[in-house]
């Protein structure tokens, strides 16, 4: 059984910064205000006219390649928007004790997290660039609707970590999972522009406006499969350790808005259904309310690198 942790503590020490989702999205209007009188239109019209790769690295569903000489492993990284950062934690343990998959799947944040690590980026900086990454050094609002962002800059964030390696060319097998609009089926890239397939998989309508890929618009793989681990079996893995960085339905604060607590309700469902397909699921405990504060990323990192260390052995026999 999982241990339990006091959040009270960390909270108290966000009191009156990470309070409420209209808290959030009123930081991430102004910064995007501030974006487009800094001229983020005149690089979001081009943004908006260009892929950003050429067409021969179209991201796509390819079969995977599984090495003979390695187990069918796979490490499954959940969404989770600003909690995303506490894969960080994760993968630090992970690193320091020499453990690593064959596959890493990815959805939304966790797709992000994930091509790094597939990249084989140290650790450490992934870490820096993550308590270092401002909405700033994504934000290039659409013309037409500049209450959302076109992505082009993410893509090109994580192209840049990953050294413009295609996601068939990173030295661990890796996919970021996305969903078509209006469809219930994932799609999971496994080849082609990197950056281009974490893009879709982390475009969260409320944030980003869709990612076109060939003729097909895609958004965030957290709507249909918040943790896919029946991705990574589709794909051929047998043993898998699943990450949950999701909120907690228990630690929801009885005056929470409704619609939370319904989408709560719906994404346990859904995540819980997929959970039984894992060899490990580990499910990290934070706090209930998300900020975009670098105190809030170094306390979720902590956290999860603290609940890793207490499941290594599980994670360490899953992935054997």
């Amino acid at each position: 059984m999982q241990r339990h942790y006091k959040l009270n503590r960390h909270v108290q020490k966000h009191s009156g910064r990470v309070i409420n989702a209209s808290n959030l999205l009123d930081r991430r209007s102004a910064l995007l205000r501030i974006a487009v009188v800094a001229g983020a239109p005149i690089f979001s019209g081009c943004a908006e006219l260009s892929p950003g790769y050429p067409e021969r690295d179209t991201p796509r569903e390819a079969a995977m390649a599984w090495p003979a000489d390695k187990p069918r492993t796979a490490l499954v990284l959940g969404s989770g928007g600003p909690r995303g950062f506490a894969h960080v934690g994760v993968l630090k343990v992970l690193a320091a004790a020499g453990i690593e998959p064959t596959l890493v799947v990815g959805s939304s944040a966790g797709a992000i997290m994930g091509a790094l690590y597939a990249a084989r980026v140290p650790i450490d900086v992934i870490e820096q660039r993550a308590l270092s990454l401002g909405l700033t050094d994504i934000a290039d609002p659409a013309l037409l609707k500049p209450n959302r962002l076109i992505g082009r800059a993410l893509q090109n964030v994580v192209n840049d970590m990953v050294g413009g390696r295609r996601i068939e060319d990173l030295p661990l097998r890796f996919c970021a999972v996305a969903v078509p609009v209006g469809a219930t089926k994932l799609v999971a890239f496994s080849a082609g522009d990197t950056g281009a397939a974490v893009r879709a998989s982390s475009a969260l309508p409320s944030i980003f406006l869709p990612t076109q890929i060939g003729d097909t618009l895609f958004e965030d793989g957290d709507l249909v499969s918040p943790v896919p681990v029946d991705v990574a079996r589709a794909l051929g893995a047998t043993r898998i350790v699943a990450v949950d960085v999701s909120a907690w339905r228990e630690d929801e604060p009885a005056n929470g808005h409704e619609s939370w607590k319904r989408r709560d309700a719906e994404r346990r469902a859904i995540i819980e259904r997929e959970a039984v397909g894992a060899t490990y699921f580990h499910r990290v405990r934070l706090p209930y309310y998300a900020g975009a504060s670098r105190a809030y990323r170094e306390d979720v990192i902590g956290l999860a690198a603290e609940q890793t260390k207490v499941a290594l052995e599980s994670i360490r026999a899953a992935l054997a």
